[in-house]
């Protein structure tokens, strides 16, 4: 029999488990009946060899042999009696046993291996041909005593399998909690991703607007053609990701409006490029992943620079994860202490951990100098979606 690829069982969670259970390995293989009777074989051989070992320190080494042969047929006439008792009374009962009240599965659990001990006994004496001990045993004072180590035996191992059933319980309750806190903080990080995503900066909206205004006698066509990208930005703004879900493509449609305003209005001191396939538009990507970085790049590296520069957003494959980069050629880490998020108020150690939220350990983020100046972002995600 070989364990299965699936992963550890967790701790004892019924009183009806397996005892050989209370090892780790044990718990690696799905239970059946066919599993059942092996680890009660090697359950028994255990207690053969427990008994054999303790019955060698009082024995002569001329008799181990017969202790030895003893307590094979003991051990396993009673390991296999209990075995079959406990699957006969599953069955009588609909395995609902273990939902008993306290003192009716204390009193099934502790019967069942009494029970089982006297049979076990009596074929094994039977299977050695022992009469005299076989008369000895079944008097009232051999069974009581039988009973009485049965019901210990029986009692520590309740005492076992109950700590484990509880220790068991806590730790569901608390995987159920810590699941229960992940889901919240993912749909934390998202609603506030969500929320970025559709706001406009005040500031670029009101600027925008006022060079409209200032163009409209002079140069009416380049006014128009600013005021209708700005409408494609607060329309894509205003409903990309309202279903909490958002792609690349989308993503990257926005940037395009957006770029295409702010080179309208900073001319020659802008210039930006976007290069993704076709193949990659319809990627997953968490709301509001560009757009906090591009506006980052335009505020804290491009703006201060005099003589501006460029910025370059790149999507690929690598390996079926998304690479995203952000790029500016502005005045980099030296010039500039502003973090990554610049006025959206996004940073680094936020965005990692709306990310981390989203993704866990999957998702990197790294900031690096972009060579000859500037800095470059990059964003790598898995191809599983992040709900």
């Amino acid at each position: 029999m070989t364990a299965p690829t699936d992963p550890i069982r967790p701790p004892l969670t019924r009183l009806d488990d397996h005892p050989l259970e209370v090892f780790a390995w044990a718990r690696r293989f799905r239970p059946s009946p066919l599993r059942d009777l092996v680890f009660t074989l090697i359950f028994n051989q255990l207690l053969v060899g427990v008994f054999t070992l303790f019955g060698m320190l009082f024995t002569p080494p001329e008799r181990w042999r017969d202790i030895v042969w003893a307590n094979v047929v003991f051990s396993n006439c009673i390991g296999f009696t209990i075995h079959a008792e406990f699957a006969l009374g599953g069955w009588l009962t609909g395995n609902r046993c273990g939902r008993w009240p306290f003192w009716g599965r204390a009193f099934y659990y502790s019967a069942i291996p009494v029970i089982g001990v006297v049979v076990g006994y009596w074929i094994g004496f039977e299977i050695l041909d022992w009469k005299v001990a076989r008369a000895n045993m079944f008097t009232p004072g051999g069974i009581a005593a039988v009973v009485a180590l049965s019901l210990i035996l029986s009692s520590v191992l309740g005492l076992i399998l109950s700590a484990r059933e509880r220790a068991a319980k806590s730790q569901a309750a608390f995987e159920a909690e810590r699941a229960r806190v992940a889901t919240a903080e993912r749909t934390a990080a998202l609603a506030q991703l969500q929320a970025l995503e559709a706001q406009v900066e005040p500031h670029f909206l009101y600027n925008t607007l006022a060079h409209v205004v200032s163009m409209i006698e002079t140069e009416p066509a380049t006014a128009r053609r600013m005021l209708e990208r700005l409408i494609v930005l607060l329309r894509a703004s205003a409903t990309s990701g309202a279903d909490g879900r958002s792609t690349l493509g989308e993503q990257l449609a926005q940037m395009r409006a957006y770029l295409d305003v702010l080179g309208m209005r900073m001319g020659p001191r802008l210039a930006w490029s976007i290069e993704s396939s076709d193949a990659l538009a319809g990627r997953e990507l968490p709301p509001a992943m560009l757009q906090p970085l591009v506006e980052n790049a335009i505020k804290h590296g491009i703006e201060p620079a005099l003589a501006g520069g460029a910025i370059a957003i790149a999507a690929r494959d690598e390996g079926g994860r998304l690479v995203v980069e952000v790029a500016d050629t502005g005045v980099g880490f030296v010039a500039s202490s502003a973090p990554i998020g610049g006025s959206t108020g996004l940073g680094l150690s936020n965005l990692r951990a709306r990310l981390a939220a989203l993704y866990g350990d999957d998702a990197r983020v790294t900031i690096a100098e972009n060579r000859p100046s500037g800095v470059r972002v990059t964003i790598s995600l898995p191809a599983r979606g992040f709900r």
